[in-house]
C-alpha cells in the first residue's frame, strides 16, 4: 500500500484554505482523508492512470456539508486539480510532505 500525504490549498468561495490530503493507494483504489477547516473529511475513489486521481467525498464544516467529486494528477510531488461542487469547481493544489501530518498529530477528535 502507497501512503502519501499533501499540504494543500484549496481556493473556495470563501477564499483560500489550507489543510492536508492522506491518499492510501492500493491495487487501483484510493482512500483517504482531505482534513480542512478542522475536520477529517473521509473520501475514497479510483486510480484514473498512474498519479491521476478520481475521488468523492463530503467536506463538512460546523454549518454545512458539501459533497464533491474530485480530480487531480500528482507529478514529481506536486499535486494538481480540483473539486466539483453544487457551488461550482475550487482549485486544490499541494505539495508532498515528509513527515507525519500534522492533523494526525492532534488529538484524534475531528469529527
Amino acid at each position: 500500500m502507497k501512503k502519501v500525504c499533501y499540504a494543500v490549498v484549496l481556493q473556495s468561495q470563501l477564499g483560500p484554505r489550507a489543510g492536508e490530503l492522506l491518499l492510501q493507494e492500493e491495487a487501483g483504489a484510493v482512500t483517504g482523508e482531505l482534513c480542512l477547516l478542522s475536520r477529517r473529511n473521509r473520501f475514497s475513489g479510483s486510480v484514473l492512470q498512474s498519479g491521476k486521481y478520481l475521488i468523492s467525498g463530503t467536506l463538512r464544516s460546523r454549518v454545512d456539508k458539501e459533497l464533491y467529486d474530485a480530480i487531480f494528477t500528482v507529478h514529481q510531488g506536486r499535486l494538481f486539480g480540483g473539486l466539483v461542487t453544487r457551488h461550482g469547481c475550487w482549485d486544490l493544489t499541494g505539495v508532498e510532505r515528509s513527515g507525519a501530518p500534522r492533523e494526525a498529530e492532534d488529538a484524534a477528535g475531528g469529527d
